[in-house]
């Protein structure tokens, strides 16, 4: 085997928080490789207005113009976006990683989680509670305050956007056309991607992928697991880096 520098990274947020999430996992990725880390439209430090699923994908195509060899990692609202991306096969594309991942068919959630949802933005204590329902394992105090944070800072019509519309978007079509190979990380005890959202719909999106199901996790998997993730990131990454 004829090793070659290994693909760059390109970590993709959830719904409602930033680049931030992903402060726990860099320090363990190891090396001083660069590691591309986007906010995604309307949250976090980013202007853009383009929430749809595909102006998300849009905007993270354009920030890619440089990279040669790249790996695309998605959370939750993220991994949807990753997928998407992947489908429209741009250049150096090497591989994905979906961990928590929106199904590219409607995500199942009741109008009742929908409007739940949106009341939370701009609301404090409903967002601390939205992340405790969502999380199984400890987060610290200095995680819960910074994702309040984000969730403050995101702007009114990304918020919004997600469960009125993007979750709801159907990408089946252009994930069909991802040629690279596809990894899948997920939690059996993930409250919002459930064991059934896992075997109901993401197992039939992509048939080819490989599936990991950790333990005990909730649906934050980068700040719950950050270890685990940090290992699937430079698996993924070792993997596309080996070439006979």
């Amino acid at each position: 085997m004829t090793a070659v520098p290994a693909p760059t990274p390109v970590m993709l947020h959830g719904f409602g928080t930033s680049a931030r999430l992903w402060d726990a996992v860099l320090p363990l990725l190891g090396g001083p490789a660069p590691v591309l880390i986007l906010d995604l439209p309307g949250f976090g430090d980013s202007q853009d207005e383009r929430h749809s699923v595909d102006g998300m994908v849009d905007a993270v195509q354009e920030r890619l113009t440089g990279l040669t060899s790249f790996v695309l990692v998605g959370h939750s609202m993220g991994a949807k976006v990753a997928a998407v991306l992947a489908g429209r096969r741009p250049a150096g594309l090497q591989a994905l990683l979906l961990i928590a991942p929106s199904p590219p068919s409607p995500e199942p959630m009741s109008d009742q989680d929908r409007a739940d949802l949106k009341a939370a933005h701009g609301q404090p204590e409903r967002l601390r509670q939205h992340y405790r329902e969502i999380t199984r394992l400890p987060i610290t105090e200095q995680m819960t305050a910074q994702l309040v944070s984000d969730g403050l800072r995101a702007s009114p019509a990304a918020w919004n956007a997600w469960p009125d519309s993007g979750s709801q978007e159907h990408a089946e079509a252009g994930t069909s056309r991802i040629t690279v190979p596809v990894t899948l990380l997920t939690s059996v005890a993930d409250p919002v991607i459930t064991p059934q959202v896992v075997e109901g719909l993401l197992r039939p999106a992509f048939p080819q992928a490989s599936f990991t199901q950790l333990q005990g996790s909730g649906h934050l998997l980068p700040l719950e697991l950050p270890a685990e993730v940090a290992a699937a990131v430079r698996a993924v990454c070792a993997g596309r880096a080996a070439r006979p």
